[in-house]
């Protein structure tokens, strides 16, 4: 089959640019060519040129057997928070849409399957099932409704309410669009410069300049003898002083207005250890009052009326959902968030992801040794529970949660923890830990890793921490860590309950809930022989080929099985955030 896949970020540069979707992109195409079918990497919304003006597709060299094409100018910038200003501009772009129409109707391939539509417009998934594609749209994250792609509040705090559009307005500050693309068109010719008509036109000028210089020699040698002649007036002036010519510190003292009171420093004060000083003099860090917990329960959630542009978006994009021959969702709280919104449930259906890093860690087996075992001897007489993180430094990915955690610990408990920290950009948190050092058994601080290094960091680990403060539709640290077999202690929030059951192959707390993080730890310390049992219930999730072979499928038009690979329990075993009160929804449970 020819297939087309469509996402925003280069497909070369995988999880590095453009986070975890881009990194399965990667992932399945290649082994979508393994397969022997015909692979297609399309995306758009980052290149702006400034000659022409209009949008064009550019067919960029073959990437390990993948065929990659890159739309220039696109109206629709990408990332999400380029364009956020102008949600209108996602709903239809009559240009761009014609562009993409020519492309397919070229390619003719058998299936186009959206990862995301930053860059494009829903009217080009329209484009793309007139060209007699069949047409999958796979929903990694909420961007089709929530413009900044979280469902959040700035970024942060959990949006409960839509308000007909109009908590878009005021959500997050952004720039027009245009004044990015000016942004980049300046940027790209900057940096490709040499190889263009502008950057020639540079070095002319530049030339033309140097050749002017050589014939000034004249004048330089008037200015130079005049610059000559004004140092050594200087040097007459200083020497002819007070202090000889020789500089000294501070100021004269010489009146009392010179010794009485204080002097007022010009600028920031930088001397010595003024800012270790001031830093220690800050007070600690104090919970935001709207960092409140967040429960794993749909709530009804308006579309809202056309009159707001966020509001108009919204509805366009759960139309275009509705119009694709199949969307799929990465966990069952996902499916149930858009089906709550309008996507119709015989369109719509719940697909896990495979993860590559099956592969990786079955390449790497001599790093992922087991633990020493836990018996039933006191908590004190027994070895630290090794408890680690991996992903970025970011408060939706809960690592300043769990500094809050740690921090509401006992001396007794904390002592028995070894804690192992990879994230990337950690240097501006890893003073929290350090504070914390002296009371635990053991910290370790990495500032981010590889995919081939998460064997490395997880083997003979106990706990992988995911501790996500929103919705989040489907962690690939999860993924990671039971493809390590390495239990994981999670927020019960978006998918993660799809896949961690808790205490049978992990532990879940509720979400952005310190105190509940608190007490989850303080447990498994006191009975850390649990511990053991959860390993032993962990299951790898299923490769990439594995789900290559349900994606085969799904471009044909079957029908698959649906569901998770995942067994879910029930209410029962989860702690109360997660549980659904009577007469309400679903939670994606």
């Amino acid at each position: 089959m020819r297939i087309v896949l469509v996402n925003w970020a280069p497909i070369w540069d995988g999880a590095r640019f453009g986070g975890g979707v881009n990194g399965y992109c990667q992932s399945l195409a290649l082994e979508l060519v393994e397969r022997g079918h015909e692979v297609v990497s399309l995306f758009g919304g980052l290149v702006y040129v400034p000659r022409p003006r209009h949008c064009f597709v550019r067919r960029h060299d073959d990437w390990l057997g993948v065929r990659i094409f890159e739309v220039i100018n696109s109206p629709v910038l990408a990332p999400s928070m380029a364009q956020f200003a102008e949600p209108a501009g996602e709903i239809a772009q009559p240009e761009l849409e014609r562009v993409l129409s020519n492309l397919f109707c070229t390619l003719r391939p058998d299936a186009v399957h959206w990862h995301n539509v930053e860059g494009f417009s829903a009217g080009c998934v329209s484009a793309a099932k007139r060209s007699g594609a069949r047409v999958i749209y796979s929903l990694h994250n909420y961007h089709t409704l929530c413009p900044q792609v979280t469902l959040t509040r700035e970024h942060r705090w959990a949006c409960h309410d839509f308000d007909a559009g109009r908590s878009c307005e005021t959500c997050v500050k952004s720039e027009p669009p245009a004044v990015e693309r000016a942004r980049r068109e300046a940027d790209y010719q900057r940096r490709h410069a040499e190889e263009s008509a502008a950057g020639a036109g540079e070095r002319l000028r530049a030339e033309w300049g140097s050749f002017k210089h050589e014939l000034s020699w004249p004048k330089r040698i008037i200015v130079k003898a005049a610059r000559v002649a004004h140092a050594a007036l200087d040097v007459r002036r200083l020497r002819a002083g007070p202090d000889g010519g020789i500089y000294l510190p501070g100021r004269p003292v010489v009146e009392a207005a010179d010794v009485r009171g204080a002097r007022p420093h010009r600028g920031d004060e930088s001397r010595g250890q003024a800012a270790a000083i001031a830093f220690e003099r800050s007070a600690p860090p104090v919970r935001d009052p709207r960092d409140k917990p967040v429960l794993n329960i749909l709530q009804p959630r308006a579309l809202g009326a056309p009159g707001n542009a966020y509001a108009t978006r919204r509805r366009a994009m759960v139309e275009m959902l509705a119009s694709c021959d199949k969307v799929l969702a990465v966990s069952s709280f996902v499916r149930e968030m858009y089906a709550s919104m309008g996507v119709p449930g015989d369109r719509i259906e719940t697909m896990p992801i495979g993860s590559r890093i099956v592969g990786v860690a079955r390449r790497h087996r001599e790093l992922l040794f087991d633990p020493p075992p836990f018996d039933e001897r006191p908590a004190t007489q027994q070895r630290p529970v090794r408890l680690v993180f991996l992903g970025y430094n970011h408060f939706n990915k809960g690592l300043p949660l769990l500094a809050e955690a740690l921090g509401l610990l006992s001396a007794d408990v904390s002592r028995a923890i070894d804690l192992s920290v990879f994230a990337l950009g950690g240097e501006t948190i890893e003073w929290r830990f350090r504070r914390l050092e002296p009371r635990l058994a053991r910290l370790s601080t990495a500032h981010g890793y590889q995919i081939h290094d998460i064997p490395w960091c997880l083997g003979g680990k106990d706990l992988t921490y995911v501790g996500s403060t929103w919705w989040d539709p489907g962690p690939q640290t999860v993924f990671e860590s039971f493809a390590c077999g390495v239990p994981v202690l999670g927020a019960a929030l978006g998918g993660i309950p799809d896949f961690v059951r808790h205490d049978h192959n992990g532990l879940l707390f509720r979400g952005n809930d310190a105190a509940s993080l608190a007490d989850q730890i303080a447990g498994i310390v006191a009975r850390p022989e649990r511990l053991n049992r959860l390993r032993a219930n962990v299951r790898p999730p299923k490769d990439m080929a594995e789900h290559a072979a349900e994606l085969e499928r799904t471009y044909c038009g079957d029908v698959l099985p649906g569901g998770s690979p995942y067994p879910v329990g029930g209410d029962a075993i989860l702690p109360i955030a997660a549980r659904r009160p009577a007469g309400t929804a679903s939670a994606g449970r």
